[in-house]
């Protein structure tokens, strides 16, 4: 399989975990991680800006990729600041409220709840959060998911897999504001593949994958990550090997399927 890694250039958990498979089970898989380091610790992978405004030239995004072969599989893993529950706010995140039904016009004519309502400066009064940091971090998020999404259009992959966890915003933005459907919503736990916290997380893709979905209870939280002196943004992104290769072997056998057919 030839295999893209979209945002797999900080920690580069995919590409380790495609060369130990490759290396323990035979594998013969190809990845090419593609994004930018925000730690600068790591050089082997295309550096493009998956967040860059492609509004006046589309050759920003693309006329790095355009040189590639094309991909088999896409791995995502998109980053989930701007759609986490972990910066909460009243109605929402730092990033997003949640307006409520409210009547639209003189005939009560009613308007469904939107979870992607802007919020304005004044929200900000009374918590940590700053108007200008959450601005940039929702930008960003917008622009790597409209930009992924656009990736994956642009060069159909057989299969693509998206990563973030279970209760991010991103996947009602992924379908209802982007119009992106996502087949499969594959739910599992890293605690499930022996990793030390449970971190419930979702792979949305056009496959069912077939992840475990045991709940393994773990003595750490997520939390405990952090406070623990490990909260560096390429720790925190790090997937279980284990889960990896569940994902490679299914992938594997789809497109073998697909063949025979």
């Amino acid at each position: 399989m030839n295999i893209w890694g979209l945002f797999d250039s900080g920690n580069s958990c995919y590409k380790k975990a495609v060369y130990e498979y490759n290396s323990q089970w035979g594998g013969q898989h190809y990845i090419t991680s593609i994004g930018i380091d925000r730690e600068n610790k790591n050089s082997n992978f295309i550096n493009q800006d998956l967040a860059i405004n492609t509004l006046f030239d589309d050759k920003a995004l693309f006329e790095k990729l355009d040189m590639l072969d094309r991909p088999d599989v896409i791995l995502a893993s998109p980053p989930c600041e701007s759609w986490s529950i972990a910066s909460a706010m009243k109605n929402g995140n730092a990033c997003w409220k949640k307006e409520f039904n409210t009547a639209t016009s003189l005939f009560g004519d009613i308007q469904a709840s939107s979870k992607f309502t802007i919020r304005e400066h004044r929200d900000y009064e009374r918590y940590q959060y700053k108007y200008g940091k959450s601005f940039l971090t929702r930008i960003n998020g917008e622009m790597c998911t409209y930009n992924m999404v656009q990736i994956i259009e642009r060069y159909k992959p057989k299969i693509f897999i998206i990563e973030n966890p279970m209760q991010s915003r991103i996947w009602e933005y992924l379908e209802d504001v982007i119009g992106f459907k996502l087949p499969h919503k594959n739910r599992t736990y890293y605690s499930d593949y022996g990793y030390i916290i449970q971190k419930p997380t979702i792979f949305a893709s056009n496959i069912n994958l077939g992840l475990r979905n045991n709940k393994t209870a773990t003595k750490l939280a997520f939390k405990d990550i952090k406070s623990n002196g490990n909260g560096r943004y390429n720790e925190r992104s790090n997937i279980p090997n284990e889960l990896i290769f569940d994902m490679i072997r299914k992938c594997e056998r789809k497109l073998n399927e697909s063949r025979i057919i």
